[in-house]
């Protein structure tokens, strides 16, 4: 088994910084909730964590497809609902919308990379995920 571990620590008031390998990050709260609004909050980076790890795998998975493919066309959006008591994630909504000619392209890195986002993999059970895809 493989162990991927993560550091924090309290960085004064709400702000909290993190460090992942050599890369430093900072979760705080925004300032209608108490926080300095120094960065994103522990939700937000769930989705920018389940959007990004998706993102990268579509891109590995459109290397292994086609070597020479760019993908900078590609947009991504991750959207989540959340419901009170206690606050939670109840769906989240991947949306990715690229140029229809890239389309026969794209969508099997799509379906790969869907399949094998760690992040998605791993919540997939406790929260609902919905992908979608649009071709402008």
């Amino acid at each position: 088994m493989t162990e991927i571990s993560v550091s924090l620590s309290p960085a004064g008031g709400s702000v909290v910084s993190g460090q992942a390998r050599s890369h430093a990050i900072t979760i705080d709260r925004p300032l209608d909730k108490g926080g300095k609004d120094a960065g994103p909050m522990g939700g937000e980076y769930l989705l920018l964590a389940l959007g990004g790890c998706y993102l990268s795998t579509f891109l590995a998975a459109l290397r292994a497809e086609d070597p020479e493919a760019e993908a900078t066309d590609l947009a991504l959006t991750v959207a989540g609902s959340l419901t009170p008591a206690p606050t939670r994630f109840t769906e989240i909504t991947v949306s990715a919308s690229a140029p229809a000619a890239h389309r026969d392209l794209f969508d099997k890195p799509l379906v790969k990379a869907e399949r094998g986002c760690i992040v998605h993999q791993s919540i997939r059970d406790a929260i609902a995920v919905r992908f979608t895809h649009t071709w402008i």
